[in-house]
């Protein structure tokens, strides 16, 4: 593994990559993977990445997991000795919370390797309640709602509480709406500014929501603003692409696929919401639609593409609902067509870049192009010698059709790819500067 070899290399780099990744970038999974080399590499920084990676006590649980899974028993000191310390940052509501019977690892596991000493009598007391498995069942929307049923009354009470967590506020708007619940107070915490940047939550999820509720005409003016403002305060934070900028989304048949075995949302649903997004921070932005002329296509007319110019202020969750799905073929060269025949006029900037939102599969290309990258070099040599392309790719079925110089794949998805974007224009060491620079608790 390549993290193993650079942590034995530069393991400071490695350990600040960690935290960047859980703090930074809310990769959990990485970071516990990573955790967990640190600890069996490099011990010196073990205690300070388990510090700054735990915000809740199932990362307790799953980093001691895996690290059974990667390099089996014994477990290191040090990092025995930090879960023992973080453990008791826990009060016993979040121990009961995040103590998944479903597990592997549970809590009591944990307490009977790591020894804690308890700091005081009444972690004690709750040490022993974790390990006899008797700890208070938490106040939850789960427990209320299996107890009480899923009624009016019990989401106004739940409501009113205020410990329910922004994210099951958002996933569980569907059912808060279709009961009759007092929807005001929620919708106040869904749009606060404040609220939106702590929770974390991925811009799909609210897209996720509003294609739901508008799927059941459930939607209204208020909801609607609501998850506008709230997807549009987690995309203002990122920094603005400059220059011109082509936004390719792939609305083909093979992107009728779903994002993941528990999603009823589509890759070209995801498309187009990274492509609204996109458009929302470029300066100056195309957003090309495309999937190919004539057959099954049914973009209008017969060029296969549809070309779309957005302003600032247009709605993100109006836009990626526009062109969402075709079904035709993939001509992945369309884009490129359109800003080869775009640029002819001398009074047009050349575009700067060209960002993919496929699954990266191509079909065919136009008039016996044998490839998507001969488009590229064409437009090069023509327009912009400089030109990027970004394959963001949503499925990973291991296909690409770029190479070369001022090429730049992105495999899976988030928010963060358009950060990433400046960063790899700016180059590799723009990256790893910028974790370099991460500062540690």
């Amino acid at each position: 593994m390549l993290a193993t070899v650079l942590c034995g290399e530069d393991p400071a780099f490695v350990a600040k990559l960690a935290c960047y990744a859980r703090n930074v970038a809310n990769m959990r999974s990485v970071s516990h993977v990573l955790a967990c080399i640190i600890a069996h590499e490099a011990h010196e920084y073990t205690r300070a990445v388990i510090r700054n990676i735990i915000v809740r006590p199932d990362d307790i649980t799953e980093i001691m997991a895996c690290y059974k899974q990667m390099y089996g028993k014994p477990f290191p000191n040090a990092l025995k000795r930090e879960i023992a310390e973080q453990i008791q940052r826990f009060d016993e509501y979040a121990l009961a919370k995040y103590n998944s019977r479903g597990m592997s690892m549970k809590l009591r596991d944990v307490l009977r390797i790591t020894h804690p000493t308890p700091k005081d009598e009444k972690t004690e007391a709750l040490f022993r309640k974790v390990l006899d498995d008797t700890l208070e069942t938490p106040y939850t929307w789960e427990t209320e709602l299996s107890e009480k049923g899923n009624t009016k009354e019990v989401w106004d009470e739940l409501i009113a509480s205020g410990k329910v967590g922004y994210m099951a506020l958002l996933r569980n708007l569907r059912n808060i709406v279709k009961c009759g619940a007092d929807i005001a107070p929620v919708l106040k915490v869904l749009s606060d500014p404040e609220r939106v940047k702590k929770s974390r939550q991925l811009p799909f999820r609210f897209f996720s929501a509003y294609r739901m509720l508008e799927q059941e005409n459930l939607m209204t003016p208020e909801i609607h603003r609501a998850l506008e403002n709230a997807l549009t305060v987690s995309v203002e934070n990122l920094d603005t692409v400059p220059g011109r900028t082509l936004i390719a989304v792939d609305v083909s048949g093979s992107m009728g696929s779903c994002i993941s075995r528990k999603s009823t949302v589509m890759c070209s649903e995801i498309a187009g919401l990274l492509g609204a997004m996109s458009s929302r921070i470029c300066e100056d932005a195309a957003v090309c639609y495309f999937d190919c002329p004539g057959g099954w296509s049914c973009l209008r007319g017969d060029k296969g593409y549809i070309v779309e110019h957005y302003g600032k202020y247009d709605s993100i969750l109006e836009i990626c609902r526009k062109h969402i799905f075709s079904g035709g073929g993939t001509q992945m060269d369309l884009p490129m067509k359109f800003a080869l025949e775009e640029d002819k006029s001398a009074s047009i900037k050349p575009f700067d870049r060209v960002i993919y939102f496929s699954d990266n599969v191509c079909n065919s290309s136009s008039y016996g192009i044998k490839t998507v990258q001969s488009m590229v070099d064409k437009y090069r040599k023509k327009y912009n010698p400089d030109f990027w392309v970004h394959g963001v790719d949503l499925q990973g079925y291991g296909t690409q059709q770029f190479c070369g110089k001022n090429f730049n794949l992105i495999a899976g998805w988030s928010d963060k790819v358009l950060e990433f974007i400046l960063l790899a224009e700016k180059g590799i060491g723009s990256l790893v500067q910028t974790i370099e620079e991460y500062q540690m608790k």
